[in-house]
């Protein structure tokens, strides 16, 4: 849905490809995404940088323009008039005219800060003529392309930029790059189309109502490897991310339900690094019958830049450490406490790869998640994605109201570049979560969020216990033939 979303507020845009490039644009114009629509009139891409012409019979006398010019370095650069461009008008007046610049914005997958550079003033602010491209201020501060071919000439003049706005090393290689210019529209009739959109949930299958919380929350409670038929008591489920992802908080967010108030259990807040420093094997009880739960949530340590280079996760999978193992030591098999045989039992069923939304858009983070995410892979066990910090991510939609979760064009945008960077099966393997942190009480919407991503992580477990069990009765069998 998101796709579509962006498809009527953009149109015809290949620079804006995704929503958060669209969401940076709206921030760079003052404006809420959904009263904001683009409409690609003029693009080098088609007309190529020699033809003035295209330009003017395309944008003159249209209104207000967004010129937009990506270049190989992956910077956005342009500027903004609020009036029409026209033919011989010669030097106008503009005071809402800006230039830009958008840092990654070639890459970028979410929304991102730019640079604006106001006007001097007074006068001079953008320039018209037949045998140009667009032109801002005199000099020229930006000055794109003419009859001859492609100029993308920056001389500073009037306004604020401290020097030129495309560097010459840029602009030296102008076929890499492509200009757009986007005719902007706000509060259109596209607007109101594009909020229909989401008058409808884009995931249908999350209840929000008291009793159906209930019995999810049951659900997982009562869940019982045994009822499936597998040959283990407990699954485990280890919870891998970044420092600050809120693996820990999952924990006592979890624990909260459980005790019925809020729980501190996993020490968790903010910091240089990971609080978390020996895995911690975490144990749940029953409220009613006071008995352990079937499941345990194993927590790990935060990684950065160096952590995890020497092969511990695969220990960790492979069930080889104990409850309270120092994960910022060297590992061996003389640590104490090593099980160098370790059973089924002992191994993770399911990894839990814990990603804030702020941190999708980080390369390094990606990278290193997909890192860690191999060696799941390569012992074949099941990775899901718990997506946090949602409310912090879209405020306008989610805000207060978990309800509307899944009623945010930009979480699902987000959710849609995550399944491709992050190499899980697909945006089913996507869990968003909100885990408790400025509430005093646990929450029930915040409940059917996490009990809904825990129940996903149980079912994942069972399915790759039965092939592990399928696979060693066709092992016996080979055997005994």
């Amino acid at each position: 849905m998101s796709k579509q979303l962006l498809r009527r507020q953009v149109q015809g845009s290949k620079l804006i490809d995704n929503y958060g490039k669209f969401e940076t644009i709206a921030a760079l114009l003052d404006e809420k995404p959904m009263s904001l629509k683009l409409e690609t009139l003029f693009s080098t891409h088609n007309s190529g940088w020699t033809n003035p012409a295209a330009f003017h019979t395309a944008c003159d006398h249209k209104g207000p323009t967004l010129i937009l010019i990506q270049c190989q370095n992956g910077i956005g650069y342009g500027g903004y008039t609020s009036i029409s461009w026209s033919t011989d008008s010669g030097y106008q007046t503009d005071t809402k005219a800006f230039l830009f610049q958008i840092a990654n914005f070639m890459y970028t997958r979410t929304k991102q800060a730019s640079q604006k550079f106001a006007r001097k003033g007074p006068g001079n602010d953008i320039y018209a003529d037949s045998g140009y491209g667009p032109i801002f201020g005199p000099g020229h501060d930006l000055l794109t392309f003419s009859t001859g071919g492609p100029i993308l000439k920056c001389s500073p003049s009037s306004y604020s930029t401290s020097g030129p706005l495309i560097p010459k090393t840029v602009s030296r290689d102008y076929h890499s790059c492509i200009m757009e210019v986007l005719l902007v529209s706000t509060g259109a009739p596209g607007s109101a189309e594009a909020l229909e959109a989401l008058e409808a949930p884009w995931q249908t299958d999350c209840s929000w109502s008291v009793q159906d919380s209930v019995a999810l929350q049951k659900d997982i409670i009562k869940f019982n490897p045994a009822d499936q038929g597998l040959g283990v008591k407990t699954i485990n489920i280890l919870l891998c991310g970044g420092v600050g992802a809120g693996k820990s908080s999952i924990v006592s967010t979890v624990d909260s339900f459980f005790q019925g108030r809020i729980s501190r259990r996993a020490p968790h807040g903010q910091g240089t690094g990971s609080l978390t420093r020996k895995l911690r094997k975490y144990k749940f009880t029953d409220p009613d019958t006071k008995k352990p739960v079937h499941w345990q949530l194993w927590d790990s340590m935060g990684w950065g830049t160096n952590d995890y280079k020497k092969g511990e996760l695969g220990f960790i999978l492979d069930g080889n450490l104990p409850n309270g193992c120092k994960l910022d030591e060297n590992i061996s098999m003389k640590t104490a406490g090593f099980n160098k045989q370790p059973s089924v039992e002992d191994e993770v069923h399911c990894v839990c790869l814990v990603v804030p939304c702020d941190a999708a858009s980080d390369d390094s983070y990606m990278e290193r998640l997909r890192e860690m995410r191999q060696f799941a892979r390569e012992r074949e066990i099941p990775t899901l994605v718990f997506l946090t910090k949602i409310d912090k991510y879209d405020p306008d939609v989610i805000g207060e109201d978990l309800t509307k979760t899944f009623y945010s064009a930009r979480l699902l945008s987000l959710m849609e570049d995550l399944e491709e960077s992050s190499g899980v099966g697909g945006r089913k393997d996507i869990l968003p979560i909100k885990n408790l942190s400025k509430e005093t009480e646990p929450t029930g919407e915040a409940g059917v969020l996490v009990c809904r991503a825990l129940q996903q992580a149980l079912y994942a477990a069972v399915d790759y216990l039965k092939e592990c069990d399928y696979l060693d009765t066709r092992e016996e069998d080979s055997e005994l033939s």
